[in-house]
């Protein structure tokens, strides 16, 4: 995949997700919507704020797409804020007895704290009644709210990169800082493109649902999911190089996608590139979470069936007429993971297929990944060739990649020198514990 990763097809960066901010007194639900909160360990509350963090990693998005369909994704603002709202309140009640349901219990009182907000501040729409509004709706697949949540989010009024922020910040619970990495934007940026986008979602009284002609919406629920798997394929910040769960996440609603009537030759080849990568996850990182370069992996480890499986997804792709930058780096992914040891890998054909990538969608990420093939296929000269054209750039200015490609063959070419100045550079610009880890191993051996 386009992105990040030390001499392997890899991807983006990663979320630090956190608590939402508590709401001030005097402040009503709407003006806290967005905001990221910060809960501090140790500040006396009875609950394990990293247990909490934990909890709405994997409960607020669902909780967010339900509200949104009982209530309207017009109240996207309020609704957030009121999830924000039930996160604190379960630090402040629930002490050291966890409910034995505690999703059930945040979207009890995330839907509470909605409908008293709606009261206080008789939001009402004309035609529509309260006690409507109270009734509990029927019981929903969450992975369902969540994908007609993605296509509310991909709504024509809303540019693309403001629609893809929105979903990432509702929806996969990123804060601003880490969908300013996602998507290289500062956080003012970041929070104008989230105003704007809510904004419209009032304007336009948009309500969560699968109706009418969405499929030009389609490309943009792609890209989301696109976005979202690399995020848990490899992390710009933290403690943790993977999370699997958001790619396991990615992998479910896109087969969601590929079940509907918005199947595409696009969603499949993309289904096949999250289940080779997803497939080989487990051998890339060791017990302490440190990274194990390609050459290293152990391959037994790599799940055969989900590799089956994406090569089937593969060859579904495979009808129209239409090649995708999903195709081409699903069949990078399809070489890696055919290859039955690393010197058996055919990087000759991985450098062709960056080639027709980069023809189809230029991009100083693409050429970076294509430049560490072209190390391996034809030696460190030839590959150090190709990073020269992308010093400088200032897409990559602050990606250790490009500074760690540069070290590791500055080093295979005998000039020691230039490769510990290329990795002090990477350990300078790693954003992670794992990546400074194996950055530090990597001096430490010159």
């Amino acid at each position: 995949m386009a992105g990040r990763g030390h001499g392997q097809s890899s991807a983006g960066p990663g979320p630090e997700l956190r608590s939402p901010r508590p709401v001030r007194s005097g402040e009503t639900p709407a003006a806290t919507a967005g905001r990221d909160l910060v809960l501090t360990p140790g500040a006396g509350y009875g609950f394990s704020v990293v247990d909490l963090d934990a909890l709405y990693r994997e409960h607020a998005p669902a909780i967010t797409a339900s509200l949104a369909r009982s209530f309207g994704a017009r109240r996207l603002d309020l609704i957030e804020a009121a999830v924000q709202e039930a996160f604190v309140a379960a630090l402040e009640s629930w002490g050291a007895d966890v409910p034995s349901r505690p999703g059930a219990w945040l979207q009890v009182t995330a839907r509470r704290r909605v409908i008293d907000a709606i009261r206080r501040a008789a939001w009402i729409a004309p035609g529509e009644a309260l006690d409507r509004l109270e009734a509990p709706l029927a019981l929903a697949d969450p992975d369902e709210d969540l994908l007609k949540m993605m296509f509310v989010c991909c709504h024509p009024a809303i540019p693309l990169e403001s629609a893809l922020a929105l979903a990432l910040r509702t929806l996969c619970g990123f804060p601003v800082p880490a969908l300013g990495r996602a998507l290289r934007l500062d956080d003012a940026a970041v929070e104008k493109r989230l105003i704007r986008a809510r904004q419209v979602l009032r304007e336009e009284d948009v309500e969560l649902e699968l109706e009418g002609d969405l499929d030009a919406r389609v490309d943009g629920v792609l890209r989301v999911l696109y976005v979202l798997f690399l995020e848990g394929y490899s992390a710009h910040a933290g403690d943790r190089q993977i999370d699997e769960g958001l790619c396991h996440t990615a992998l479910r609603l896109n087969a969601l996608l590929l079940a509907s009537r918005f199947a595409t030759p696009r969603g499949q080849a993309m289904h096949a590139l999250f289940l080779l990568q997803t497939a080989r996850l487990a051998s890339r990182i060791d017990a302490a979470g440190d990274l194990i370069p390609l050459d290293r992996q152990d391959r037994s480890r790599w799940d055969k069936a989900m590799i089956a499986d994406g090569l089937e997804h593969l060859g579904r792709a495979a009808t129209g007429d239409v090649l995708s930058p999903f195709h081409l780096e699903a069949a990078i992914a399809a070489c890696h993971a055919l290859a039955a040891t690393y010197a058996q890998t055919d990087w000759p054909q991985i450098v062709a297929l960056y080639d027709q990538l980069l023809a189809l969608t230029p991009s100083p990420v693409i050429a970076l990944q294509r430049a560490i093939a072209v190390g391996r296929a034809s030696g460190a000269r030839a590959g150090l060739r190709a990073l020269g054209g992308l010093v400088g750039n200032d897409r990559l200015e602050d990606d250790p990649v490009l500074a760690a490609a540069i070290g590791e063959l500055e080093a295979q070419r005998g000039d020691v020198r230039a490769a510990r100045a290329a990795y002090r550079r990477a350990l300078e610009l790693a954003g992670t514990t794992p990546e400074r880890r194996f950055l530090e191993e990597r001096l430490a051996a010159l």
